[in-house]
């Protein structure tokens, strides 16, 4: 299953804390979008997936200002 995180509108540290949170309770083999305001958020969000085993599926994809990333939790 997919889901989407739009977490533009926040700033540092509460995208990484509600990515967290929302990983935490992604069920297995399913993919998370997020949305990211800043360069700085989207690479939390990586290293905090590298620490917690979560695959990255694509490279950084700047739209406008924006970031996303998507997650796969195996």
């Amino acid at each position: 299953m997919n889901y989407e995180l739009d977490l533009t509108h926040f700033t540092c540290p509460i995208p990484l804390l509600m990515a967290k949170k929302a990983l935490a309770n992604l069920p297995q083999n399913s993919q998370l979008t997020l949305k990211l305001a800043s360069q700085t958020s989207y690479q939390d969000v990586a290293l905090l997936c590298e620490k917690e085993g979560y695959k990255i599926l694509n490279p950084i994809q700047q739209t406008s200002l924006d970031y996303s990333l998507v997650i796969k939790k195996e």
